[in-house]
């Protein structure tokens, strides 16, 4: 089934899914580090100060995001968004009055909750549900969300800025949220029935379905999750320090901020190539080599001087954020199954957010030592964990 295909008999689903991983973006640290410096200014914060802050918050939501994995897999998915939708517009307002009462933390804490962590669980976990035969296509289309809100809001938010204030662009997103968020999720999937699904055999070999206990007795999975958190890992913390990578090799933010584009450009084609190459070839063997572009991207940046290889580097970034993407939901059905993939994808979910929360701290103190030493060193490790994936690939079937 081509995409067209696929868009036109499941609108509805695609467009629930695509919703939430927009909308993801108000958790997400590519729009949180556009506000990073007029917070240090307003609150009279260090970077370390906000960093330290930061890691507080994304760890403690990565500690109470398993408590809500098994309820993903049997509530109703227009409640689950409604309670979403509501921890956004609250996470916003808290952001809109942090300069006056003190609220950065829980603000912080609320947002990495409900955007990085839960409106992505939402969102993909309904799809990879859904989807059997056509899983990477469904996934590839709904996390079209995802990069336009890479894409455009970056942009959008740093004009925002430039008409009002930081604060209230954080007041406008929590409008969004209440005006379009909540009414259009409800709408999308008013009519879904919990446990529908996709008519059609998977492209695997059906497999059963392991418990969340089961899954941590597989040595294959502390194989496979190294390799996947390396991506949220690296990109959290190059993201919220750009500053230094454009301090270093005299880049403005400004320029820094166009290069969104590109990324966001690159995720799209990337994900209508990546979901068609899930379907044929599985999940897995794409995951082996969705570090590559990153690898080939790192060595652009470290040698070039032109602001040219910033857009280089961020388009290859985004190839591989894309892969990341799709295999990072794609993969746990095809090695452990449907039935509780809530469950196991929040617990990953939580071991994600922790790499999230430690990459801003270490990335910091590496950059701060030397820029072209990190990006090296990393690049030397993305071809470790390359090895690595090939041995999770290779394993039999359980």
């Amino acid at each position: 089934m081509s995409y067209l295909q696929i868009v036109r008999k499941h609108p509805q689903i695609l467009g629930y899914g695509a919703l939430h991983y927009f909308f993801s973006a108000i958790g997400q640290t590519f729009l949180i580090s556009v506000s990073v410096p007029y917070l240090l200014r307003d609150m009279g914060l260090t970077s370390i100060g906000f960093s330290n802050r930061y890691a507080i918050a994304t760890i403690s939501s990565a500690l109470v995001l398993p408590l809500v994995g098994g309820w993903v897999d049997r509530a109703r998915l227009s409640t689950l968004s409604f309670l979403g939708g509501l921890g956004l517009l609250t996470a916003c307002l808290m952001m809109f009055f942090s300069a006056r009462y003190a609220l950065l933390l829980p603000a912080l804490f609320l947002m990495r909750f409900f955007g990085q962590g839960s409106m992505v669980l939402i969102g993909s976990t309904a799809i990879a549900k859904f989807f059997t035969k056509n899983r990477g296509k469904g996934l590839s289309l709904a996390s079209m969300g995802l990069s336009l809100a890479e894409t455009f809001m970056p942009l959008i938010f740093v004009g925002l800025i430039g008409l009002y204030s930081w604060e209230n662009a954080w007041l406008i997103m929590g409008s969004g949220v209440i005006l379009i968020f909540i009414p259009v999720s409800y709408l999308l999937i008013r009519n879904h029935l919990p446990g529908q699904e996709e008519v059609g055999t998977p492209l695997s070999t059906t497999i059963n379905d392991f418990t969340r206990r089961q899954v941590l007795g597989d040595p294959y999975f502390y194989m496979t999750v190294p390799v996947m958190l390396f991506l949220p890992f690296f990109i959290t913390g190059i993201f919220i320090h750009q500053n230094l990578i454009a301090q270093a090799k005299g880049w403005t933010m400004d320029w820094m901020a166009f290069t969104f584009i590109g990324f966001g450009f690159s995720k799209v084609v990337t994900s209508f190539l990546g979901g068609a190459l899930i379907d044929r070839f599985t999940a897995r063997k794409v995951f082996v080599f969705y570090l590559f572009p990153l690898a080939v991207g790192l060595i652009f940046l470290a040698i070039g001087e032109h602001k040219i290889f910033a857009l280089v580097y961020m388009i290859l970034l985004g190839m591989t954020a894309s892969l990341g993407t799709l295999t990072g939901v794609a993969i746990w059905v095809e090695m452990y199954g449907s039935k509780n993939l809530g469950a196991i994808k929040s617990m990953v979910t939580t071991f994600m957010v922790v790499s999230t929360a430690v990459g801003p701290i270490l990335i910091g103190w590496a950059l701060e030592i030397s820029l072209e030493m990190t990006l090296y060193t990393f690049s030397g490790i993305i071809l470790l964990l390359i090895l690595l994936s090939y041995l999770v690939v290779n394993r039999k079937r359980p």
